[in-house]
């Protein structure tokens, strides 16, 4: 390695007496550090022109390019949960719809059923109704036939009667007769 403590005295006469000593004390020629400066710069402008820059370009357009996906991912996710919203609403919708409309069925089912329970009581108590009648009907005409009967029966016993004389005896036997006569009938 360069010891510079070693050179410091000559570095300071140098340094003192003016001139190009200290470059030279160095091992540095001005021409060719000027010729480096020159070569580093243009290298640094070409670098800079056809490297950087384009490099720098592309990082960016990259770095745009994923940001543009990460929105484009953002956007669909909002999206997807919107849509998903939508169809829990929708659904839930529906679902109250169907429910609603098995109550109303059931309610519909409940009155049909009232209604033909309804029809069929109506129905039984117009039968009773009429075979009431007709029983009360048939009754009347029993008693009526019953007192015809019983007139003619009379009648004829009262002509019978009239006809023969009436005894104890006689008026047993037309009574037994009468009560037979009706126990047949």
């Amino acid at each position: 390695m360069f010891d510079i403590y070693a050179h410091l005295p000559n570095l300071l006469a140098a340094a003192e007496g003016g001139g190009g000593g200290l470059l030279e004390l160095l091992g540095i020629d001005f021409n060719i550090l000027i010729i480096q400066l020159v070569g580093f710069l243009l290298l640094l402008w070409v670098m800079t022109k056809f490297f950087w820059k384009p490099l720098g370009a592309m990082l960016e357009a990259r770095r745009q390019d994923i940001n543009a996906t990460y929105d484009k991912i953002e956007a669909d996710r909002r999206a997807m949960e919107q849509l998903r919203n939508e169809y829990e609403a929708r659904l839930a919708h529906i679902e109250a719809e169907a429910r609603e409309r098995i109550q109303q069925a059931v309610g519909e089912a409940q009155q049909l059923r009232d209604q033909i329970v309804a029809d069929a009581r109506r129905q039984a108590d117009d039968i009773v109704a009429r075979a009431q009648e007709q029983a009360k009907l048939e009754s009347e005409k029993l008693r009526s036939e019953l007192q015809t009967y019983v007139a003619e029966l009379t009648l004829r016993t009262t002509e019978r009667l009239l006809r023969e004389e009436m005894t104890d005896e006689r008026h047993r036997k037309l009574v037994q007769e009468f009560i037979q006569t009706a126990e047949v009938r």
